[in-house]
């Protein structure tokens, strides 16, 4: 009995300190750590001249990062980054996640602390804006437009080859996707399917970010930007529409009008296309979406996960022939949903 109370003690602090690893990490993405070993090993002495570290306790801090397998030893006892490590928290790098995790330590990790007073109040605790309109103000800044741009291009990033493959773009001639900031997920989607007539259609203020880094691509002239609010009024139409990690931003009244909106906006015959962390019961991702539903929550006015079921129901209702569904990977469901010829 004292062993079974022992072990499950042990399972319920594991959980309860969990943000202790995660810490970890992001502290040393914040710190410059995993950038600085990108150009070779430094034994600590260097690295902590190099980030300008203090004596106590940066071994331990190491040490730990190296159980989580972030970091490892060289012969000489100098410290270097892992593959994981330096591939996936350097920034630069087209696999990198450092922008998301930057942003991650800066804005979520405070706002979780107060999930709390989230849960009771159902107000957003994110200190990046007041009221309801999120995106104008987040991208009137240039320092938070950046941030949002790079986190959602670095969740969107790994998404793009199943994207690619797993729907018969084929059979279709142009898409437009709502919400698509600076167009990179529609510039690997070209990539792969060089006869697709392609739009990104988003706020105003991104045209020059789209431009510029339409450019920075090579892809200047091979997709082009509307502006637009996609609440308000008729969108362009296209034989394909879709939007990728943003349903969730909104409420469900909000999300039935943009599917209906998009419904219109599909030329007869074509499709609408929407991925998110959809939250399917069973699946081996039902836990970490619903932490990803609380995490919207406490970052946005309206935000909250919706389950497959709530989704091919906006679908249907909206007047889709035929909805289904396919996994893209990392917890993303793609929901396909058919306008009827």
């Amino acid at each position: 009995m004292t062993d079974g109370v022992t072990a499950r003690a042990g399972q319920v602090l594991g959980q309860a300190m969990a943000f202790q690893p995660a810490k970890l990490v992001l502290a040393g993405v914040r710190l410059g750590l995993f950038a600085a070993l990108a150009e070779g090993p430094l034994p600590e002495e260097r690295l902590r001249e190099r980030l300008g570290l203090g004596r106590r306790g940066c071994d331990h801090f190491l040490a730990a990062l190296a159980e989580l397998g972030f970091l490892e030893r060289t012969a000489d006892g100098a410290w270097a980054n892992t593959r994981v490590s330096g591939q996936l928290l350097v920034p630069g790098d087209p696999a990198s996640l450092s922008g998301f995790l930057q942003l991650a330590d800066r804005v979520m990790y405070p706002a979780w602390d107060r999930l709390a007073e989230g849960l009771r109040s159902e107000e957003p605790q994110a200190a990046t804006y007041s009221g309801e309109d999120m995106f104008d103000q987040l991208y009137d800044s240039e320092e938070k437009k950046d941030g949002l741009v790079r986190m959602a291009e670095d969740a969107s990033r790994p998404l793009i080859p199943a994207l690619a493959e797993v729907f018969d773009w084929a059979s279709y001639g142009s898409v437009l996707e709502l919400g698509g900031c600076r167009g990179n997920v529609l510039a690997g989607l070209v990539g792969a399917h060089p006869h697709l007539e392609a739009r990104v259609f988003d706020l105003p203020q991104l045209e020059e970010d789209f431009d510029a880094h339409m450019a920075a691509l090579g892809t200047t002239g091979k997709l082009g930007f509307h502006g637009g609010d996609f609440f308000a009024g008729p969108l362009p139409e296209a034989d394909v529409l879709m939007l990728g990690h943003a349903l969730v931003d909104w409420n469900d009244d909000q999300r039935a009008q943009l599917v209906k909106n998009a419904f219109a906006g599909v030329r007869p015959g074509g499709a609408f296309l929407v991925w998110d962390p959809v939250i399917v019961p069973g699946e081996e991702s039902y836990l970490r979406n619903l932490l990803r539903s609380l995490n919207l929550q406490l970052m946005t006015p309206h935000g909250k996960g919706y389950t497959l079921a709530q989704c091919t129901g906006w679908m249907r209702d909206a007047g889709f022939a035929r909805v289904e569904h396919r996994s893209l990977g990392h917890d993303v469901t793609l929901v396909i949903a058919h306008k009827g010829g």
